[in-house]
């Protein structure tokens, strides 16, 4: 199962311990059907093929995020940086997390952190993180291709008060009556003996 990582971290050993077993676990959530609908995605929403080689490879620099974001809200991010210095890709994928909650209303919980992506540490995360933004992206503009289901929209109601007196008189089927569902004749183990 891949991970969509390159299996290079910067300056981290191997895993022992409690957390070998967090990692583990992080790395059997990863979803390569998941994976690949972002990558289509990605690739339909910015117009072109998706880089060829693993998830991690093809995001890490952050420029395709800071693109993909500059289309999904256009100006949201000024500068892009093509550097391979890590802290200038660093800001880059920082970038486009600021702007998915600025810009789109991402809550910061869907999100990955950049050390997530950038040391591929918990790429599932990643994916969600895409998804989340396609959500939100999705409810500002319809006409983007969906990435998982959309967001909910709140349905409030109002009721009137002659409504809301009718309601307090009804009995609900679960507080029981005689043609609905009661607790009549049903015992639980044996009684407790005195």
């Amino acid at each position: 199962q891949s991970t969509g990582s390159s299996g290079k971290m910067a300056n981290r050993g191997p895993a022992y311990g409690m957390s070998k077993e967090v990692q583990d676990k992080i790395e059997a959530q990863y979803d390569v059907e998941l994976e690949s609908q972002c990558r289509d995605w990605i690739a339909a929403v910015v117009g072109e093929p998706f880089p060829e080689g693993t998830f991690h490879e093809a995001l890490k620099d952050g420029t395709l995020l800071c693109r993909l974001m500059n289309i999904l809200s256009p100006g949201s991010i000024k500068k892009v940086h093509n550097s391979k210095f890590a802290f200038k890709i660093m800001e880059n994928i920082h970038f486009f997390l600021t702007a998915a909650t600025d810009k789109l209303g991402v809550k910061v919980v869907e999100l990955f952190q950049t050390v997530d992506l950038y040391e591929a540490t918990n790429m599932t995360q990643v994916l969600w993180g895409i998804t989340a933004v396609a959500r939100y992206a999705r409810r500002a503009n319809k006409d983007l291709p969906a990435l998982g289901p959309d967001l909910s929209v709140e349905n409030k109601r109002n009721f009137d008060q002659e409504t809301l007196n009718k309601g307090a008189s009804i009995v609900g089927m679960q507080a029981g009556g005689f043609k609905g569902a009661n607790q009549e004749g049903m015992t639980f183990g044996r009684p407790r003996a005195l």
